[in-house]
């Protein structure tokens, strides 16, 4: 890459307005854009203020682009470490917990608290994600919106990293990568719709984040980058890349009278 380094930005902008970033257009930051969008479309719905559950919310970005885009909402967080919640209660967070989500067991929250639940860049890091969206079954009001975003592949890739990469590279393999809060789990669009499916969601809308992505790369200045990567996601949102998922809790689970 240090041969290539003209073609990557040196300044720092302010990414949509929101956040500092070596780019204007980063795709990598599609997927607040997108959660956004829906969690406005639900706060028009409602006519009221929504409260929102962000799993994982890091520093509280999340609520800078909901604030940008004139959304009512009262954030509630959870994450592992205490910098990253202090930066999001500074940032408007109305609550946030510090655990680690592979023992959090949702208790501090009574059922049917949550208009909306974001789980981005979680459930690849569990062994078995189908526990922790049970626990946010619970705690959801009747007919919520949950927003989940995962890594996404094929189905031979996936076969690959989830049977073959551990022979040959030990870091790889479960224990380690669980050690380190690492990737255990790994997703096809369709096994990832049937896990949802399974623990009572029922899937509305997924879209691809992006066809490619390079932090600081120059072609993620310019907006008709950002629309393409957009637009291709849309068109093919089960391939390679980050899918995000809107989907809504279900009356009943499958199986069930």
């Amino acid at each position: 890459m240090k041969l290539f380094r003209f073609l990557f930005s040196s300044k720092t902008y302010l990414a949509f307005g929101v956040e500092e970033s070596p780019n204007k257009y980063p795709v990598e930051k599609a997927r607040y854009l997108l959660a956004t969008t829906f969690i406005r479309d639900e706060s028009l719905k409602k006519h009221r203020s929504i409260k929102i559950l962000d799993i994982g919310c890091n520093e509280g970005m999340m609520i800078l682009y909901t604030r940008k885009a004139g959304v009512e909402a009262e954030f509630y967080g959870i994450d592992i470490l205490p910098e990253k919640k202090e930066k999001a209660l500074s940032r408007g967070y109305k609550q946030v917990l510090l655990e680690d989500i592979r023992g959090c067991d949702f208790q501090q929250f009574g059922e049917g608290f949550f208009d909306v639940v974001i789980c981005s860049h979680i459930l690849e890091h569990l062994e078995n994600p189908g526990i922790i969206l049970d626990q946010i079954r619970r705690i959801m009001k009747k007919g919520g919106m949950l927003i989940v975003g995962v890594p996404i592949g094929f189905l031979p890739g996936i076969l690959w990293r989830r049977y073959m990469t551990p022979l040959y590279n030990p870091r790889k393999r479960k224990e380690e990568a669980l050690k380190r809060f690492g990737h255990v789990s790994f997703f096809t669009l369709p096994e990832l719709k049937n896990l949802l499916k399974k623990h009572g969601f029922c899937t509305e809308k997924t879209q691809g984040d992006y066809f490619m992505r390079v932090r600081g790369f120059f072609l993620e200045n310019y907006k008709w980058w950002f629309d393409f990567n957009q637009l291709y996601g849309k068109i093919f949102p089960g391939f390679l890349g980050h899918v995000s998922v809107k989907a809504r809790l279900a009356e009943r689970l499958e199986g069930t009278v």
